[in-house]
């Protein structure tokens, strides 16, 4: 298949078109928009969750909460306090595949096939992606504009339905975003002082591999006061340091205490997407001729979710290292990094390839720093 269609098989109008066919009429957790709640329709009270999906709305009683994700079989339109919605009557379980359909290799490859200035860098990227996904990491990755952070993510998002990529992140923001697998929080430099307090103290939690994240303040009728976040990543994407301090703005490593910033490993990636993404193009044609292409990285993710790697396949550089300007070690980084060389390896033919990639992203990791140093020496 030539390269101009591996292209527009990932562009994102056919990305969404094939979500919207796969989809439609299919609920999941992430469609809950909502509390555990109760109404009362007709003078009788239900407990439940409310969903929405396009521009509707529906109330889902407790005990379909494990039967996601379902089809509705019946529902009835009702209201409560002026809100009109359908409620849910009975619903069909609906088995979402989990299968090998291709190697990690080959997964990689195949998703997000752009071209780039920096083929290598961006396929060291998406493998971070796609392993924030499957297994659990804590990250941040630092780019120029451009890059091509949010294009991956983008398309792991509409394929898999359990990731939500937030710009602007505050907390309100996040707390209903916690029953997803992987959470993308993009560009916090506004944040409010409580706001700011409340985000440090959930990436504590988070960075630490914590299971559960129990708020310092009281459940409130929308916010509730512990979370489980067992099976979360989290990835902080952000411009280079230098773009925050042209313009007199914080950047993360500013925003945050050292605490938190020895959670989140720091990747630098350079370079640039050059794929034309504005050119026309049949999209029904493409979304048509490759619906196999699709359903094989849905089946192939999610088989690699269940089914986490346990051990890195080659031998570990021994230049890989992780310790503070203290000599101190940086574990939370260390334990990260080994989870991706897990991945890496996968990916890899050879031994030569492995430790060739491996240094490549331990050079990125290192990258972040150098890039500290230096702004502090230009200002």
């Amino acid at each position: 298949m030539e390269k101009e269609r591996n292209d527009l098989i990932f562009h994102n109008n056919a990305i969404q078109r094939f979500t919207d066919i796969l989809y439609d009429k299919i609920f999941t957790k992430e469609n809950i928009v909502s509390k555990h709640k109760a109404i009362t329709i007709k003078g009788e009270k239900y407990y439940g969750y409310f969903l929405e999906k396009g521009k509707v709305s529906y109330f889902m009683l407790s005990e379909h909460l494990d039967k996601m994700p379902f089809k509705i079989n019946d529902s009835t339109q009702t209201d409560f306090k002026g809100e009109v919605f359908d409620f849910i009557l009975s619903v069909t379980t609906i088995n979402i595949p989990a299968k090998k359909c291709m190697s990690f290799k080959d997964l990689v490859d195949t998703m997000s096939s752009f071209e780039h200035t920096n083929p290598l860098h961006f396929t060291l990227y998406k493998i971070v992606a796609m392993v924030s996904y499957i297994d659990r990491i804590n990250s941040r990755i630092s780019t120029e504009a451009g890059f091509g952070k949010d294009s991956v993510v983008g398309i792991i998002q509409q394929l898999v339905d359990s990731t939500v990529n937030i710009y602007g992140a505050t907390f309100a923001k996040l707390e209903f975003s916690l029953i997803n697998k992987l959470i993308i929080l993009n560009e916090m430099g506004n944040l409010k002082p409580e706001e700011k307090m409340q985000m440090q103290e959930f990436l504590l939690a988070t960075g630490a591999y914590f299971n559960t994240y129990t708020k310092r303040t009281r459940r409130t009728s929308d916010t509730q006061e512990q979370y489980n976040i067992s099976k979360l990543s989290l990835m902080v994407f952000y411009n280079l340091p230098e773009y925050y301090i042209s313009k007199a703005q914080e950047y993360f490593d500013q925003l945050f205490t050292k605490a938190v910033v020895d959670r989140f490993i720091p990747f630098v990636f350079e370079g640039r997407l050059t794929t034309k993404f504005e050119q026309l193009f049949d999209v029904e044609k493409v979304v048509s001729e490759n619906e196999q292409v699709y359903k094989d990285c849905i089946a192939t993710l999610n088989y690699f979710r269940q089914n986490n790697l346990t051990e890195i396949e080659f031998s570990v550089p021994k230049e890989i290292e992780f310790i503070d300007n203290k000599n101190k070690p940086l574990k939370r980084y260390e334990r990260t990094f080994f989870v991706i060389l897990k991945y890496l390896s996968n990916y890899s033919r050879t031994q030569e390839e492995f430790t060739m990639l491996a240094l490549e992203l331990y050079n990125c990791y290192l990258s972040y720093a150098k890039l500290l140093i230096r702004e502090k020496e230009i200002m």
